[in-house]
């Protein structure tokens, strides 16, 4: 093997092993509680060669960040892009891709108290909004199916005209994802209930029929 490309293979795996780590021991205690020095004991590399990879731990926490989210979206967008969902009409893929709300309730309830943890690293850390562009493209990527869905519900007539899709799109995502997360955080007061994930039922259901022609 020529010597060149065995250190830049050898690069890649210790810069796999981390991001690996990371993911790993921010989910289990969050992000503040965690050092850099026990990630690289984790991944099992020399904390010299961590921080010769991500310099500071806003970068590592970063790249964490959105290797959890292609994790979750490689599992979930394969259904978007079948022969039955594009079968159906405007309204019901719209309907298909609201209901990831519920299967991130549901099945995803560690990467999902992870994202409440990363939101407010952020802002504590005033994180600039360029440093997280690799991060913002990974989870816009879920947009791009709503948005070829709520155009196609325009046009065949299932959903109605005249609604700002941007505005409607970010005012239901916002609030889903704040009751998954409070859902999956655990009930706080005893009139909170959270038996189950019937609440993303509701709120997906109303979000429906304020789009539905």
């Amino acid at each position: 093997m020529d010597y060149q490309k065995y250190l830049t293979q050898i690069k890649q795996n210790n810069i796999s092993s981390a991001v690996d780590a990371g993911c790993e021991l921010f989910r289990e205690r969050g992000i503040d509680s965690v050092k850099m020095t026990e990630i690289a004991r984790r991944a099992k590399i020399g904390i010299a060669s961590l921080y010769r990879y991500f310099d500071t731990k806003e970068k590592l926490v970063i790249a964490c960040a959105v290797k959890m989210w292609e994790e979750v979206i490689g599992k979930i967008l394969p259904d978007y892009k079948s022969e039955e969902f594009l079968s159906l009409n405007g309204f019901e893929r719209v309907s298909r891709i609201f209901r990831v709300y519920k299967i991130l309730c549901d099945e995803y309830k560690e990467f999902v108290k992870f994202v409440a943890v990363f939101d407010s690293y952020c802002l504590n850390n005033k994180v600039e909004p360029s440093k997280l562009a690799d991060y913002e493209q990974i989870i816009t990527t879920l947009y791009r199916f709503f948005s070829d869905a709520f155009d196609c519900g325009v046009d065949d007539g299932s959903i109605k005209q005249g609604i700002d899709k941007k505005q409607y799109y970010l005012t239901c995502n916002h609030a889903l994802m704040a009751v998954v997360q409070k859902l999956v955080s655990g009930e706080i007061l005893s009139q909170d209930n959270f038996a189950d994930s019937s609440e993303v039922d509701i709120m997906t259901d109303i979000f429906l029929s304020y789009i539905k022609a």
